[in-house]
């Protein structure tokens, strides 16, 4: 046996590792389209900040899957197939295409914002079968673990993709479903290749339970969301609150699903208005209108249209466009050309939908209307407003990514840069927060944008009001800011002041009328060393590299650091098992340095998912779409990875080892670099038409990309060829801090900002290089 260790790197089924890498492909697709599905229905059902939890299961899963797979393999040698894990490999496919439809069944049956945990577990099991598979097919064939992770990649690359438009078309339900129908159809192809007949009849009835379910619910949709039926729903789902109660007569008129939310347009027994939800909350008020503006003149009498009567908006950009609300505020103050910036399709179509009802208010001859990021836009555009105008731009959706809300970005101080460059001298940035916390935060925001360009802080606060509606409950105390190019005018205070007494609100701060939250600031206080004061709340300005705007508590919310433990014991006992597995082994076998291995792939899933995170927050901006920007760089990321995963495998072993570090330190640099370079260069290609941006964004990506494709599966080869059973072992360590990095990547970025988290990525491979030279060749 020690003879076989020197022989040439060569399959031991050379038959098979095709067929094997076709199933894994389509495996791999699937994963990672029900990841996204799963966190379109995490944030439907529950609150959106649960999405996050969709990421991390389905890592968790694949580790917990990989280990399970340690003790499912019973060969030590690739030269004697191990037949106990090729059938637990079987199992686990055809498991997984009954397992998915049968979750879709679950969660539509049984929609409960009381039942996370039943739906955490369910989430699980379909990631822990795919890490089971997963890790068993590597067992199986270590010695082309560049064609398998290649293909691993390349699969998830394509249900990257692919999952943007099914979601789009079916829903996430249906997408579910579908997804077991890919899964069994996968198991038809291994099954035909190992001429296993009795599995290959369970996988055909298998894939035809799937496709006959699919068929049934496209029919007449008994397995979907179905919103009246959920109970115990949050405050903030404000839908669901609506469809319960029976003074309201409520019902869904309309509903669309896309990747970024889903929208439901609601009806009651008022006949002049129609409500607009993203995900069950952030609710937009579509009017009735049929071109005639003084039906609508109690519009005048909200205080959200208080920022229009401070003069003028003949030319007004309304960030947040929903169903329309806004741009007839800005008709009622006499508005000539009206840009309408909304960054959900979904909402656009609901909105001309019910054209006939709101007087086709988004294709009006004063309107504009941009589909697209708010921010990209401002930054993008040469024109100038009177006012530009943002009225509870909160979707409560969350990204596929699942890390940051899009809309952050519109808060951020360098947002506030742009939206000052891009007003007109007497022009006027407003922003209608949902209380006196953001409304404060905007305001201070502000401030800072204003004494970045050298306006002093007593001179800056002339700029400003803020007004707020004192009600009973805190969080719903809508407060008003308005942001001047210049200093507010006597008359414009006096006509702010006069609409707050109309509307009964209350000023925070007004010049020269109510000045006392912000004295400290007159009097010569730093902002650092006001905010100091009142460490209640984290008020701070945020920034492009720290864009959590909502996240007003201090320190990471509760239910991220729950993870981050969670996720931190996953990791430290998958590490332990590792090493103790391995060091036993080596006493047994003669073999050295063999548990180096183990911080090495701890090191390469933590360093991918600390990377990819960032990377897909830089380019949002510079694409202005968030789905294209998850599409486009996850998608290529994975793409990339996938082509230096095959392109490792035609290396010979000799030179294996010395590859793998100079691919390391490559990632290591390039992501340093990137660090540097990033920002500016986004500021910099903004102008650039789309394509020029699309091309850019890849060309980047597929950069660090190929070589981040490169030292795991290199490192199976170099420490798998006599060693298959040490693969599902290694696969669990590394899904563990796979997990462990997605969510450290969202607590440092939120402590320190997205640029540290790169740092973290960049010094993880840079460790992992010193480390490969350590790896025992056996």
């Amino acid at each position: 046996m020690q003879k076989r260790s020197h022989l040439p790197d060569e399959a031991p089924r050379p038959r098979t590792e095709n067929t094997a890498a076709v199933a894994l492909s389509l495996v791999s697709a699937s994963g990672l389209a029900l990841e996204v599905a799963f966190t379109r229905i995490f944030s439907l059902t529950f609150q959106y900040h649960y999405a996050f939890l969709a990421v991390s299961l389905a890592v968790l899963g694949l580790g917990l899957g990989a280990i399970l797979g340690r003790f499912l393999t019973r060969s030590h040698s690739d030269s004697a197939p191990d037949s106990a894990g090729e059938r637990a490999a079987s199992l686990a496919l055809l498991a997984l295409s009954v397992t998915l439809p049968s979750i879709a069944v679950l969660l539509a049956v049984f929609p409960s914002t009381s039942s996370i945990l039943q739906s955490t577990a369910a989430t699980l099991v379909p990631f822990l079968l795919i890490g089971l598979f997963e890790s068993l097919t590597f067992a199986r064939l270590p010695a082309h673990s560049g064609l398998l992770y290649g293909a691993d990649l390349l699969g998830a690359a394509i249900g990257a993709a692919a999952v943007l438009g099914l979601l789009s078309r079916l829903g996430a339900f249906n997408v579910l479903i579908a997804l077991g129908t890919v899964v069994a159809l996968a198991a038809v192809v291994l099954h035909i290749s190992l001429s296993d007949r009795r599995h290959l009849v369970a996988a055909l009835l298998c894939l035809a339970f799937s496709s006959g379910l699919l068929a049934l619910n496209l029919i007449s949709s008994p397995i979907a969301f179905y919103p009246d039926r959920l109970t115990g729903a949050p405050p903030d789902k404000t839908m669901i609150s609506l469809l319960h109660d029976p003074s309201q007569s409520a019902r869904i008129a309309y509903t669309a699903w896309d990747p970024f939310a889903r929208v439901d347009v609601v009806e009651t027994e008022d006949p002049a208005a129609k409500f607009v939800f993203t995900d069950g909350g952030a609710g937009s008020t579509m009017h009735r209108f049929d071109g005639s503006l003084e039906q609508l003149a109690s519009l005048r009498e909200t205080p959200e249209f208080l920022p229009f009567t401070l003069g003028p908006a003949e030319h007004t950009l309304v960030l947040g466009a929903g169903a329309g609300k806004d741009i007839l505020l800005a008709l009622l103050a006499g508005g000539q050309t009206i840009t309408a910036v909304e960054v959900n399709p979904a909402m656009v179509k609901a909105t001309r939908y019910f054209g006939d009802f709101n007087g086709h208010i988004l294709d009006r001859p004063q309107v504009r209307l941009v589909v697209g990021d708010a921010r990209t836009f401002v930054e993008r555009t040469s024109d100038r407003y009177d006012l530009i105008y943002l009225n509870l731009v909160y979707t409560q959706a969350a990204e596929p990514a699942s890390q940051a809300l899009v809309e952050n970005y519109v808060f951020t101080r360098q947002a506030f840069h742009a939206y000052l460059d891009r007003l007109t001298p007497r022009g006027h940035l407003a922003i209608v927060s949902h209380n006196a916390l953001e409304g404060s935060r905007a305001a201070i925001t502000g401030l800072q944008a204003l004494a970045d360009d050298g306006e002093p802080l007593p001179r800056a606060l002339r700029h400003l009001a803020l007004l707020m509606l004192p009600v009973h409950d805190p969080t719903q105390r809508l407060s008003v800011m308005v942001l001047g190019k210049q200093p507010l005018r006597e008359r414009e205070i006096h006509r702010l002041a006069a609409g707050a007494g109309r509307l009964g609100m209350r000023p925070l701060f007004l010049s020269g009328i109510f000045e006392a939250p912000f004295a400290p600031l007159l009097k010569g206080a730093s902002l650092r060393e006001f905010l100091a004061g009142d460490t209640t709340y984290d008020l701070h300005p945020t920034s492009d590299d720290q864009p959590f705007f909502f996240k007003i508590d201090p320190g990471p919310p509760a239910p991220i650091t729950q993870a981050l433990l969670a996720a931190a014991a996953l990791a430290i006992f998958a590490l332990i098992l590792g090493v103790w597995q391995l060091r036993r082994e080596k006493r047994s076998d003669g073999q050295k340095n063999r548990v180096a291995i183990v911080p090495y792939v701890a090191l390469t899933g933590a360093g991918f998912m600390l990377l990819e995170v960032p990377f897909i927050q830089r380019f949002q901006l510079l694409l202005g779409y968030p789905v294209l920007s998850v599409a486009l760089v996850l998608g290529t990321l994975l793409l990339a990875g996938g082509l230096g995963s095959l392109l490792s495998q035609r290396w010979p072993r000799e030179n294996l080892r010395r590859r793998v570090v100079v691919a390391a330190v490559l990632i290591g640099a390039t992501g340093l670099l990137y660090r540097l370079i990033l920002p500016p260069l986004v500021r910099h290609l903004l102008p650039a038409p789309l394509a020029w941006r699309i091309l850019t964004t890849a060309a980047l990506t597929a950069l660090i990309g190929i070589p981040m494709g490169i030292p795991f599966p290199g490192a199976l080869r170099l420490a798998g060829k006599q060693r298959g059973r040490d693969m599902p072992l290694i696969w669990g360590v590394n899904g563990a801090f796979s997990v462990l990095g997605s969510t450290l990547a969202v607590v440092i970025a939120m402590t320190w900002g997205f640029g540290r988290v790169m740092t973290a990525g960049a010094v993880c491979y840079l460790a992992l290089a010193m480390l490969a030279w350590r790896i025992n060749v056996y």
